[in-house]
């Protein structure tokens, strides 16, 4: 009996949960290349599920760095869960810097050459020992920055990704987006647990 009523809140939850997606939210080898300008970053849409942005970033041998950046928005009822930095990222060595940041608004306003995290909502310096790993957290808690705990709500934010070593390092992320619970989907759950565990007690 207990193990039907369980089951039965289970499928009753799951049932409120909207399918999620995954889909490519920009690829620079089919999309282009992403804005080398904060001030004037590209639009990439994220919907509920997985959003993938992938690319390419580094420094040539004339000194030139490919930085990228791009801005999205995080609709009404909805948050970023996590970020991922998938397999298929790739590293240039322990003398480089792998480096992604969120700054809240339309544009990247913080200078990338400020050497100061002063202004970033959050930042990460992501490696080889991040892949398949979420890393929203550790830059809501990097030092320096505005910061945040948990998920990011609904709002718009641009994003700076940048490798500081000579050559071409590739980056592919998973920009995770839920629907945020509705208050009455976790007082259904809070009351069926309850009520489960007060039937476990009388036993």
């Amino acid at each position: 009996m207990l193990k039907t009523a369980l089951l039965s809140i289970a499928l009753a939850a799951a049932s409120l949960v909207p399918s999620a997606h995954a889909a490519t939210a920009w690829d620079e080898a089919v999309s282009g290349d992403l804005s080398n300008v904060g001030l004037t970053p590209n639009g990439v849409s994220m919907t509920a599920g997985s959003n993938f942005v992938v690319g390419t970033t580094g420094r040539s041998v004339q000194g030139i760095v490919d930085r990228d950046y791009f801005t999205f928005t995080i609709a009404a009822g909805f948050q970023l869960d996590a970020l991922l930095v998938l397999p298929g990222s790739t590293f240039l060595g322990p003398e480089s810097i792998s480096f992604i940041a969120f700054q809240a608004g339309p544009q990247f306003t913080v200078s990338p050459t400020s050497n100061s995290p002063e202004g970033l909502l959050g930042y990460w310096l992501y490696g080889p020992n991040d892949l398949g790993l979420d890393i929203l957290q550790q830059m809501g808690s990097s030092p320096g920055a505005v910061g945040f705990f948990g998920a990011l709500p609904a709002g718009t934010y641009s994003v700076w990704i940048q490798e500081t070593g000579t050559g071409v390092a590739n980056y592919n992320f998973d920009f995770q987006v839920s629907q945020v619970p509705e208050p009455g989907t976790a007082l259904f759950m809070a009351a069926g647990l309850a009520a489960l565990g007060w039937r476990a007690r009388k036993r």
